[in-house]
C-alpha cells in the first residue's frame, strides 16, 4: 500500500513539475509581452526648453507630434517619424484630435488666440480662429467636429457640420461628443449632456473633495466619454498650489458615482485606455510632482516610464491608437545637457 501510494504520489508529484514549468513558461511569455512605455520618436531639447505639448494617433502607425516651439512631426511608419511643415507660427499646438489619417484637427495657440487648422491628408488649412484658448477636440468625420472653448473668457461649445460653425454653449468648458446627440461638458461642479436639441445640467458637488475655507470652491476638471453609459469626469479642490486631492466620477447610463479619490491632481487631459479604463495626464498628490496616472477597476495607479521619462503636466496629451489599447504620450526626458523631447509609446 505505501509503495503504491509512493508511486501514485510520484506520478501527481510529476504532473505538478510538469504544470508548475508550464505555469513558469507561460508567466515567462506573459511578462515578455507585458505592454509598456518605450519610445518611438526622440528629439534633442532646444536651450530654451523645447518639449513635445501634444500627440495624436491616427492609425496604428500614423499620427502627428507637436513640439512646444510649434514644430510638426508625422508618423510614416512603427519607428519613423519626418518632420512636416506647418502653417502656425508664434505659437504652439496644445490640442489636437483625428478621425482617421486624413482627418486631423490641430488648435495652434498664439498670445492673440487659436488658429484651428485642419489636415485632408496633403495639406493643411486654416479651418476657424478664436479669441482664446481651445479645450478639448472630438473629430467624429471631416463634417462632425465638436470643439470647447473659444469666447473670450475660454469657455464654450462648437459644432462643424461640414460648411459651418454653430456655437452651441457659450458657458460651458471641456467638451467629448459620441454623436451629434451625446454631447457632455462641465462648468464648476455640474456636468452638463446635450441631446442635439437641449442641454441637461446634473450637479456632482457632492461627490468632489470637500471646499477647503478660503479657497475656491471644487470643480469638475475633465470630462471624457467612451460610450453612452460609460463616461468619465475628474474634479478636484483647490488647495495650494496647484489643487487637489483629484477624483475619478463615472456615469453609467443612470447615475454619477464616485469611482475613485486621491492621488493625483491636474486631470485635465484623458484618453481612453482602450480596454474600458483611462490614462489621466496630472501630477502626483501630495508631491505635485508631474505624472501620468493610469486609471482601471476603481483604482488610480502612477506610470512613470522607465529611463527617466515623464509625462508632462499641463499640455501634454494622451492618445489612444485607434482599435487597440495602445497609445502615445507627448513628453520630456530628463538627461544630460538639455535632454530629449520624446514621443512614447504603450504597446
Amino acid at each position: 500500500m505505501n509503495r503504491k501510494l509512493s508511486k501514485i504520489s510520484m506520478i501527481f508529484a510529476a504532473g505538478g513539475m510538469v504544470a508548475a514549468g508550464l505555469a513558469s513558461a507561460a508567466t515567462t511569455a506573459s511578462a515578455a509581452t507585458a505592454p509598456t512605455w518605450h519610445t518611438v520618436l526622440s528629439v534633442p531639447n532646444s536651450a530654451a526648453g523645447t518639449q513635445f505639448d501634444t500627440v495624436v494617433a491616427t492609425g496604428r502607425t500614423s499620427g502627428w507630434a507637436f513640439l512646444s516651439d510649434g514644430t510638426a512631426y508625422e508618423r510614416t511608419g512603427a519607428t519613423t517619424w519626418k518632420k512636416a511643415a506647418f502653417p502656425g507660427t508664434g505659437g504652439a499646438v496644445h490640442v489636437a484630435a483625428a478621425s482617421s489619417p486624413s482627418d486631423v484637427w490641430a488648435a495652434y495657440e498664439t498670445a492673440s488666440g487659436t488658429q484651428l487648422y485642419h489636415w485632408n491628408g496633403r495639406t493643411w488649412a486654416l479651418a476657424k480662429s478664436f479669441p482664446d484658448s481651445v479645450g478639448p477636440i472630438s473629430a467624429l468625420s471631416p463634417s462632425d467636429v465638436w470643439v470647447s472653448g473659444g469666447a473670450a473668457s475660454g469657455a464654450g461649445v462648437f459644432h462643424f457640420n461640414g460648411r459651418t460653425w454653430t456655437e452651441v454653449s457659450a458657458t460651458l468648458d471641456g467638451g467629448s461628443a459620441l454623436s451629434d446627440s451625446d454631447v457632455w461638458a462641465f462648468n464648476g461642479t455640474d456636468v452638463d449632456h446635450y441631446n442635439g436639441r437641449t442641454w441637461t445640467a446634473t450637479s456632482v458637488a457632492s461627490l468632489l473633495p470637500a471646499q477647503l475655507a478660503g479657497h475656491p470652491a471644487s470643480n469638475v476638471s475633465a470630462i471624457i466619454a467612451l460610450a453612452p453609459n460609460n463616461v468619465y469626469a475628474t474634479g478636484e479642490g483647490d488647495q495650494t498650489p496647484h489643487g487637489g486631492p483629484g477624483v475619478v466620477l463615472h456615469y453609467n447610463g443612470r447615475t454619477w458615482t464616485l469611482a475613485e479619490s486621491g492621488g493625483f491632481v491636474e486631470g485635465g487631459a484623458l484618453a481612453s485606455d482602450g480596454a474600458g479604463g483611462l490614462w489621466i495626464d496630472g501630477r502626483n498628490f501630495p508631491t505635485y510632482l508631474p505624472e501620468l496616472f493610469h486609471y482601471s477597476a476603481g483604482q488610480v495607479t502612477a506610470v512613470v516610464p522607465g529611463n527617466g521619462y515623464f509625462a508632462q503636466s499641463v499640455s501634454a496629451s494622451v492618445s489612444q491608437i485607434p482599435g487597440t489599447s495602445e497609445a502615445l504620450a507627448a513628453g520630456y526626458q530628463t538627461g544630460t545637457g538639455d535632454g530629449n523631447s520624446v514621443v512614447l509609446q504603450y504597446s
